[in-house]
């Protein structure tokens, strides 16, 4: 590589190992085929375990009930429902006959399922009375009334992975769904599935939406099949692993970091419970000696706080996931303490590009300070672009775009936020925009410093949320915090952080924690406003998604009423109702 060009912020992968090129129905008939008698999938809790061979058999079973009941290429299939094996089993079908998965998130509310049913066009839906503790019965009475109306006039039936409680009578059972399957011979499942092409779409994932209205990912095949491939062998799976994944399953992580990467690779995948249970993480990554853990920093958080709870023995799993939001160093030391990882890797990634761009060795990390992104993917490229989509050099901040195998067809029905989002380049490369914005050093190592829309613009300076965090998450009595930017009548924004305490520790005062930050990033960074989770107006607990990111549209909103209210209650500094007015800015 040229010094000119080395000196750019761009990255290319390795073409090594290569690009694997088939389809989710083909990778299940290969697994069966070399593993038939290695256990594949463990639901624990419904006493579910089933070898490569019989998933494969179970999964075309409900592939031929799928076809029975009109399901053809490109049809959407919904599913909304908790961890359990026929999610798996729904997944791995209606993809290996060319249907399109719409994996709908836990947390939606009645009118989202409705709408985004209706926008979709699921023909099926397949769901359960409950979602852990969640009773979905007044969902379900309207959702029928729906299907009986024409309010959804796509959707021909709803069939119950779970039956629980008098709703269950209206609707049919997943068992009885699978009685049409024996109408279809295997070689009309056959002549069917070999139809279908790596490009075809096999999933719609939603984006997390943490700053407003999540968008449709429209991924492919390949693009599912050769992100899971990376994966597994950045984390050296195998046949002899068994890989605990707490990840709900219709998140990108849990549906490839989870169960296409253990498939891929012959290793068996445990799904502790219905939603994320850290109780049950911890008792089945003992029971089922599982060499492999995946999670998202709030996921880790909660299994060290359960495990300091239960004073669990010593805990040793091989290897490894973390990533998806910000990782503070003193987390990672605390996970390698607790549950003796050999290799965890951290990861950055973003579900339009399926989802990972980088994984990195946590051992390798710099003490201290903030998460290093040494390794790209194979087949992965980054470069890191200024406002006029110019590369910039190395050690400049700007925007980082992903190209390769990973990369999304696009937002389904969104051709405007396709376009901002993918960008062709003049050698014909398309380059994913992830709106986060990063820097690169000499060595080709890259820091993600935030999302640029959660820039806070104080006066005419930025302020980047991220490296205030990493800052106060040094703090021995700070487990979490989330910086946000409110409104200010001069400044136009102002900072405000919110903490969350650790449990042990003394609480110290908003002047202490301001003191401390300026001796390391300067008085301009301080918050001009502190609250403490769990003080007067201000929750417990972090809001976050499924996907354990903190929502920090909902923390900026929560701060701006707590200002507002304060400013309405006192023109003085001081603390009122969990709020503090840490400093003077003029």
């Amino acid at each position: 590589m040229s010094d000119n060009i080395s000196s750019l912020s761009l990255l290319h992968g390795s073409s090594e190992p290569t690009l694997k090129s088939y389809t989710i129905g083909q990778l299940l008939n290969q697994q069966a085929a070399h593993f038939p008698t290695k256990e594949a999938v463990i639901f624990p809790t419904e006493g579910a375990r089933y070898t490569y061979q019989e998933l494969n058999l179970r999964v075309q079973t409900v592939s031929r009930a799928l076809i029975a009941h009109g399901v053809k290429a490109g049809d959407r299939i919904g599913v909304f429902c908790g961890n359990c094996v026929g999610y798996v089993e729904v997944f791995l079908a209606a993809t290996r006959i060319g249907a399109i998965t719409v994996l709908l998130n836990n947390a939606y509310s009645t009118t989202e399922c409705l709408n985004v049913l209706r926008i979709t066009g699921c023909s099926l839906l397949f769901t359960a009375t409950h979602i852990g503790q969640r009773d979905l019965t007044s969902c379900l009475r309207v959702l029928k009334a729906s299907l009986d109306g024409d309010k959804l006039p796509a959707l021909k039936q709803i069939i119950l992975l779970k039956t629980d409680g008098d709703i269950s009578k209206q609707f049919q059972s997943f068992e009885s769904f699978l009685g049409q399957s024996s109408t279809i011979p295997d070689s009309t499942l056959r002549e069917i599935e070999q139809k279908v092409q790596p490009d075809q779409t096999c999933t719609f994932q939603f984006t997390s939406g943490t700053t407003g209205a999540p968008k449709i990912a429209m991924l492919t095949h390949r693009n599912v099949i050769s992100n899971a491939h990376s994966i597994g062998h950045r984390l050296l799976l195998s046949e002899k692993d068994v890989v605990c994944c707490p990840y709900p399953l219709f998140h990108i992580s849990g549906l490839v970091i989870g169960l296409l990467s253990s498939l891929t690779y012959g290793a068996a995948i445990v799904y502790p419970s219905p939603t994320f249970d850290p109780s049950a993480v911890l008792h089945e990554v003992v029971r089922e000696k599982c060499t492999g853990l995946h999670g998202v920093p709030t996921i880790f958080i909660a299994l060290l706080e359960r495990h300091r709870q239960l004073k669990t023995s010593p805990i040793h799993v091989r290897t490894g996931l973390i990533g998806g939001a910000p990782i503070p160093a003193a987390l990672l030391k605390e996970m390698h303490k607790a549950f003796g990882f050999e290799d965890l890797t951290v990861a950055y990634g973003m579900t339009e590009t399926s989802p990972i761009s980088f994984m990195s060795r946590s051992a390798e990390q710099p003490n201290d300070v903030v998460v290093v992104h040494t390794d790209i993917l194979p087949h992965t490229f980054a470069k890191i672009i200024d406002s006029t989509g110019s590369i910039v050099p190395r050690g400049i901040r700007g925007e980082l775009c992903i190209a390769g195998s990973g990369v999304q067809k696009g937002y389904y029905q969104n051709p405007e936020k396709t376009c901002e989002a993918l960008k062709t380049d003049p050698s014909g490369v398309v380059w994913m925009h992830t709106g986060d914005e990063a820097v690169m050093d000499t060595h080709g190592h890259c820091v993600i410093t935030g999302r640029i829309k959660d820039i806070i613009i104080r006066g005419a300076e930025n302020i980047y949320p991220a490296e205030i965090e990493e800052e106060l998450n040094k703090h021995r009595a700070i487990s979490q915090s989330c910086v946000v930017g409110v409104k200010h009548e001069t400044l136009g924004e102002e900072v405000a952080a919110f903490l969350q305490g650790t449990p042990g520790q003394p609480r110290p005062s908003s002047a202490e924690i301001i003191e401390w930050l300026q001796m390391s990033l300067g008085a301009q960074k301080a918050p001009a406003w502190v609250f403490w989770l769990g003080d007067g107006d201000v929750p417990v607990v972090f809001p976050i998604t499924d996907s354990g990111k903190i929502k920090r549209n909902e923390m900026a909103n929560l701060g701006n009423r707590l200002v507002g209210k304060y400013r309405e209650g006192t023109k003085h500094g001081g603390e009122v109702n969990g709020v503090s007015n840490s400093v003077t800015c003029t």
